[in-house]
């Protein structure tokens, strides 16, 4: 019992501040923790340290969900984003040094050396996302914004709207038996590597500086049918200051209700609108007197199916100097806008696509859907139409190149000094690896895959990785883990930046009510 009190005293004891980043652990009932991750005994006891306390306690892994580490900014980031997907989904950061037809060599900055059969692997890629990477998290809050959302009713302070603050009592008085109002939740919140939406309409946004030709990327799991909002290329601008006549104080236009409101959260931008069973793409800015403008592109059919209660991994690609904005949702092609159709109804203005901004948001409409958004990668697009899944053949391998339209088919019959060789149909090539964007091996030669033991973990490195597994053992910044594709992997913590221990079960298992 006394050691259950003292306990309970640190979840509620935050850490003096200090020099190096604490880590956060999380107890599957929500419970927190600041400390310092000490390790994992090879009974499977996680070690837990704090400068106030003499000796580390020790913490059972099934009442763990996770352990952000450095707080979520890691002691040493990876600065390539090339990885090893294998079939389970586990990404290894790191290059392929040789390949024959049965084994793959992989050198890891993270993992050391390792030798992999072909047939766990699905996906080599040398140079992923056809470019740059510009983002990948969300690992930490750093960097993200909430825009709040205010109605129209509370702008023009009317007592009768529903959301309306109430107008000052004229006495000058508050009654003292008044209750008080409970503090309302936060719209989004930030937990491990996710953001949850709980209630209300407030977005949010992240400036990655998107390039002309960007790729947007990211899970979205849900419990009832949502509608949501996610924003692109958005320059997050607020509405100019206009005079009030007959004087010179400033008109605050506030009344932005309506749809008129993705003006106010995202500014200039394009904004994508999932509603159930439909998605509509919209255009916000502001006129030259400063009032909220928003405008739909037209698309011959706009429906999608999403199921009731799930998750999915949605794609945006987006072309300024093309005009063109594309979907994918769960690797397949979706829809395609060309925002020269919108600007042939204006008049035939040469520049087609009107959103100057390098930021994109998210925003959840109604309040009552919940959502968890995870995996967001924003990169550079190499103009490559295709969705994942035409890109995969169950019978021959696919060479994807970085020009972005280039690819061959045939066989991979091994990679050697930097140079990927490739049977196909009518000839054998060399393709120099820096050349070449993915590898997507045949979907026939891969190991069929068995489920998931209770006991794996998964670590999630930065900028890209993500290495599940039965932990060994973890001491001195490293952690040993038992894979089940690639057996035993020691592996450096010094890029990870989150250790799940519920990585086995399902979306819904995840979800934590108490958020």
């Amino acid at each position: 019992m006394i050691r259950r009190l003292v306990i309970a005293s640190w979840l509620t004891l935050p850490l003096a501040a200090q020099q190096e980043p604490v880590d956060h652990l999380r107890f599957t009932n929500g419970d927190q923790l600041q400390g310092h991750f000490g390790g994992i005994s090879d009974n499977g006891k996680i070690f837990w340290e704090r400068p106030d306390i003499a000796t580390p306690i020790e913490l059972q892994q099934e009442k763990v969900r996770q352990i952000v580490l450095h707080g979520a900014s890691p002691a040493s980031p990876m600065a390539n984003p090339c990885h090893v997907t294998l079939i389970n989904g586990d990404r290894i950061p790191g290059k392929v040094v040789a390949a024959d037809e049965n084994e793959y060599t992989i050198e890891s900055t993270a993992a050391g050396v390792l030798t992999l059969p072909r047939d766990v692997i699905a996906t080599v890629a040398p140079n992923p996302f056809g470019g740059r990477l510009l983002y990948a998290g969300p690992f930490e809050e750093k960097g993200w914004n909430i825009a709040r959302a205010e109605s129209a009713a509370a702008d023009i302070q009317d007592p009768f709207a529903a959301n309306g603050p109430l107008l000052p009592d004229p006495t000058g008085k508050k009654d003292a038996n008044a209750k008080k109002e409970p503090e309302a939740k936060a719209s989004w919140v930030h937990a491990g590597t996710a953001w949850y939406s709980r209630n209300g309409n407030d977005a949010i946004t992240y400036d990655a500086n998107m390039p002309d030709r960007a790729l947007l990327r990211f899970k979205l799991g849900w419990r009832s049918r949502p509608s949501f909002a996610v924003a692109f290329h958005a320059d997050l601008a607020k509405p100019p200051a206009a005079k009030k006549e007959g004087g010179d104080g400033d008109d605050n236009r506030g009344n932005f209700g309506g749809p008129s409101q993705f003006t106010k959260l995202f500014g200039n931008a394009y904004v994508l609108n999932f509603n159930p069973g439909y998605v509509r793409l919209q255009r916000t800015w502001y006129d030259e007197d400063g009032q909220p403008k928003i405008t739909g592109v037209r698309v011959g059919s706009t429906s999608i199916r999403l199921p009731d209660t799930g998750e999915a991994l949605f794609e945006i690609r987006a072309d300024r100097k093309e005009g063109c904005i594309a979907v994918y949702i769960d690797g397949e092609f979706a829809l395609q806008w060309y925002t020269n159709e919108e600007n042939r109804e204006e008049g035939g203005v040469e520049e087609t696509y009107k959103a100057p901004g390098g930021a994109f948001g998210f925003q959840v409409q109604g309040g009552a859907s919940q959502v968890k958004i995870s995996d967001i990668v924003v990169a550079e697009w190499n103009g490559m139409t295709d969705s994942a899944r035409s890109m995969e053949s169950e019978k021959q391998d696919i060479v994807l190149l970085t020009n972005g339209t280039d690819r061959f088919s045939g066989t991979v019959r091994g990679i050697q000094d930097g140079i990927v060789e490739i049977d196909s149909k009518y000839a054998g090539m060399k393709i120099p690896l820096t050349e070449v964007a993915e590898v997507r091996f045949a979907k026939s030669g891969r190991r069929k895959i068995e489920e998931a033991p209770a006991a794996e973990i998964s670590v999630h490195l930065q900028p890209v990785g993500k290495i599940s597994g039965k932990p060994v053992v973890a001491a001195d910044g490293r952690i040993e883990l038992e894979n089940r594709l690639a057996g035993k992997i020691d592996l450096d913590l010094a890029p990870a930046v989150v250790l799940e221990f519920q990585a086995g079960g399902g979306f819904l298992d995840g979800w934590d009510d108490d958020l």
